[in-house]
């Protein structure tokens, strides 16, 4: 039996967690040794209390980058998380290396984690990208900027480039390592999974024939959670998950709480006075996430931050959105939704808008249920329980004796 390495540095929420999560248990469940090396353990004894494999902590920079503009692209990400200091980047490709060689992986597995992928590179270690597409970027010079929506002057994109590439090449000078040729080198693999269907893609356009990007669908963690529990009141049943924290939090919550909806929510940290203030009889709190196999069957409208695996759980199970996003990773599959016609968004970088209109249209609008089926009826033959079972097949295939990786 072989030990599978999967490793998460950078994001944050639940996302990253479940489906490495998913997919360690189907590895354990067939004999095999899973190791986890996470960016963050706030969420491991709620979700992974029980689970057959070893949780470590990953490598993470913890520097702060002071000076810099919002991230245009994945290039200033990368900046931000220790590119810009050659010095501090040695020292987390050195931490990297001794995970592994603790490890002793036959196959890793990079969920977001491109200081592990600069640390891995000329190791005889088959290595195999997965995850939503945003970690996933073309592989074009220079990388492209994350809204594609909008024009953006050309130099904001390669100046980063150029400072994030000189500083992993004098890390790899001193691994002696070859140099990248150009920063989209850096995600070279034996093999690119994206978690994620093709019209969700957050980079629309790219060729994904020519990066060897296959699309295999969303792991939403279908029976990790606990069953919602609607209010047994009149109306549809509503899916929300939100932050406390959020901006429009308790706006959102008073719309709510004046329409005829049944609404079981999951708001992380949501304290007791929070919750006094929003008592309703139409409203239902849960300090735990909700099973999505179970919000999947259950519920009319669904309401998130628009993270990668809920939009797309709830959009390809026929459930239209009310989408607000937090970031600009949310704003592009919130921008990918709303093109399919299935979700109405809220621009965070906007004023509030009058919400309990917006949800009265997602409620009664036919058309947003209407577009959401269609593209459930796209994926009718994909049954969302056999993904992680076929995607493990895929990634034995990269272990010793397990042959070549067949055709997508």
């Amino acid at each position: 039996m072989a030990r599978v390495l999967f490793v998460w540095e950078v994001g944050a929420d639940y996302g990253h967690l479940m489906r490495l999560a998913v997919l360690g248990r189907e590895l354990a469940r067939r004999g095999h040794t899973p190791v986890l090396a996470l960016r963050s353990l706030t969420h491991v004894q709620d979700l992974l209390a029980d689970a057959p494999f070893t949780v470590l902590q990953a490598p993470l920079w913890t520097g702060a980058v002071s000076g810099l503009p919002p991230p245009l692209g994945p290039a200033e990400t990368l900046l931000r998380i220790g590119f810009l200091h050659p010095s501090a980047l040695a020292g987390l490709v050195r931490a990297w290396r001794a995970l592994v060689g603790l490890v002793q992986p036959d196959l890793l597995v990079l969920d977001f984690a491109p200081t592990a992928l600069l640390a891995t590179r000329g190791l005889r270690l088959p290595r195999v990208l997965l995850g939503d597409t945003f970690a996933l970027p073309p592989r074009q010079v220079p990388l492209p900027a994350y809204r594609w929506w909008r024009p953006e002057p050309a130099l904001r994109l390669a100046e980063p480039e150029r400072h994030a590439l000189d500083g992993a090449n004098a890390v790899l000078a001193q691994l002696g390592e070859p140099p990248l040729a150009r920063l989209a080198d850096l995600y070279d693999a034996d093999e690119t999974i994206a978690t994620a269907h093709a019209e969700f893609d957050q980079y629309p356009g790219r060729d994904a024939a020519a990066e060897r990007l296959h699309y295999w669908g969303v792991l939403p963690g279908l029976d990790t959670g606990v069953a919602p529990d609607w209010p047994r009141v009149e109306g549809p049943r509503v899916f929300a998950y939100l932050k406390p924290r959020s901006r429009d939090f308790d706006a959102v919550l008073d719309a709510l709480k004046a329409l005829p909806v049944s609404v079981a929510l999951h708001a992380p940290g949501l304290s007791v006075a929070a919750q006094r203030r929003h008592l309703a009889a139409n409203l239902h709190f849960h300090a735990q996430p909700l099973r999505m196999a179970d919000v999947l069957r259950e519920a009319a409208f669904g309401l998130c931050h628009a993270g990668a695996n809920t939009t797309q759980a709830l959009v390809t199970a026929g459930i239209p959105a009310l989408l607000l996003p937090e970031h600009v990773e949310q704003m592009m599959t919130a921008r990918r939704a709303a093109e399919a016609g299935a979700a109405l968004v809220v621009d965070h970088e906007k004023p509030p808008p009058q919400f309990k209109r917006l949800l009265q249209r997602l409620l009664t609008e036919p058309g947003f249920t209407a577009a959401a089926r269609a593209v459930q009826a796209r994926h009718a033959d994909d049954d969302p329980a056999q993904r992680a079972p076929r995607i493990v097949d895929r990634l034995l295939q990269w272990l010793p004796g397990g042959g070549a990786a067949p055709a997508a």
